[in-house]
């Protein structure tokens, strides 16, 4: 039986400060017309980061990276785990680190979706002295099966099997090799307007499992790739385990990043946030649009207008075109169609299906929120994502 959705029915608004609109279905403004989503990362999410100058930048990564020396494991071989994927993010976080003189663990998790300019990037990050390399290949049949469920299920967060996965591989390589610190790349300056509707908790084992089960398979195949809150609680205490974020140390700027990684080792650009993978592709540029009526750019440029990185009239300017415009979309849907086994017409029926959310689904959102809340009041950490 399909779910009736819970999601809120909203008359078409966008904010008057940023570009966020109901498209996401429980965004909420204030008597001027301004969302939530940039009043919050105004007023909370830039007390994570520090947007300083280019030396007080070099002093806290500085300081952040001689921290990491000092508390070497005696007995682990590296000092830090970096996950990498060929994208910006995670190249410059490793290019960092290494620069910094950390023995660095890359990791890449193949989830059979890699471009082949990403694989080439990921070659080149992990060319450099200092940075040794292992690799998780999914099992595809298996993993295929669970990005399946999450289409069938109408959701928006069909990332979310690839998004846990990353972080279950980091930490089982971790634990594996005794390191006590993971790297990401994860950062507040471009991600922290992104709203729960459109990808939520990846943690809340609960939701996902529900998914899984309603497409009649067994629970056991997301295991390899669950990382449950209890989980994580448990290497953080047993193993010591830590994931720290870099590019909140300073003002982070991805056209900066972008330009040091070419000069640096010839890393290529394939495109679009994220475009290094062509599922995300697929999901976050035809997949959501006509789903969801979701356009990522919304969340970026949103982003970018608080950090005073261009207007709303220039953003707004972008917008108007599609987010599909420089896709070979025929070709991309017949892709992803083949490689799920689908058909496309099976295919571009779903993308057409009535849309779902999390909450038409069995989750722990509250449960996890209390538990995250009362974890940072204990180690005085801020929030910096939507959980």
């Amino acid at each position: 039986m399909t779910p009736i959705s819970n999601a809120p029915r909203r008359v078409p608004q966008t904010c008057r400060r940023c570009v966020m609109d109901t498209s996401d279905p429980w965004i909420s403004f204030d008597d001027q017309g301004i969302c939530h989503h940039c009043s919050d990362f105004l007023a909370n999410r830039l007390a994570v980061t520090a947007f300083t100058d280019q030396a007080q930048k070099e002093d806290r990564l500085g300081q952040l990276f001689e921290q990491l020396r000092r508390s070497r494991p005696p007995a682990a071989s590296h000092d830090v785990v970096v996950g990498v994927s060929g994208g910006v993010d995670s190249s410059i976080t490793a290019l960092l680190a290494q620069q910094a003189g950390l023995r660095v663990l890359a990791v890449h998790m193949d989830n059979g979706w890699d471009t082949p300019i990403a694989l080439q990037n990921v070659f080149k990050v992990i060319s450099l002295p200092g940075i040794d390399y292992t690799v998780e290949v999914l099992h595809w049949n298996h993993f295929k099966a669970v990005q399946r469920a999450f289409i069938a299920a109408g959701v928006p967060d069909i990332e979310l099997p690839t998004d846990i996965a990353i972080l279950a591989v980091l930490h089982r390589v971790a634990r594996r090799h005794g390191i006590r610190t993971i790297l990401g790349g994860g950062n507040v300056a471009t991600e922290g307007i992104l709203p729960a509707a459109w990808m939520y908790n990846v943690r809340d084992t609960r939701f996902a499992e529900a998914i899984v089960c309603r497409a009649g398979l067994d629970r056991r195949l997301f295991e390899p790739i669950k990382l449950s809150f209890r989980r994580e609680l448990r290497d953080r205490l047993l193993h010591g385990l830590r994931m720290l974020y870099p590019l909140n140390q300073y003002r982070y700027d991805k056209d900066e990043a972008r330009s040091r990684l070419m000069a640096t080792i010839d890393w290529q650009s394939y495109g679009g946030k994220h475009c290094e993978s062509t599922f995300t592709r697929f999901c976050q540029l035809i997949y959501h649009p006509r789903r969801h009526g979701i356009d990522y750019r919304r969340g970026y440029l949103s982003a970018d207008i608080c950090l005073g990185r261009l207007s709303r009239d220039q953003a707004l300017e972008q917008l108007r075109t599609p987010p599909w415009a420089d896709l070979d979309v025929n070709h991309d849907v017949a892709f992803v169609a083949r490689k799920l086994d689908y058909t496309v017409a099976e295919l571009e029926a779903a993308m057409q299906s009535p849309p779902l959310w999390y909450t038409d689904y069995p989750h722990q959102e509250r449960l996890l929120g209390l538990a995250y809340n009362t974890f940072r009041i204990l180690t005085g950490r801020r929030k910096a994502s939507n959980f």
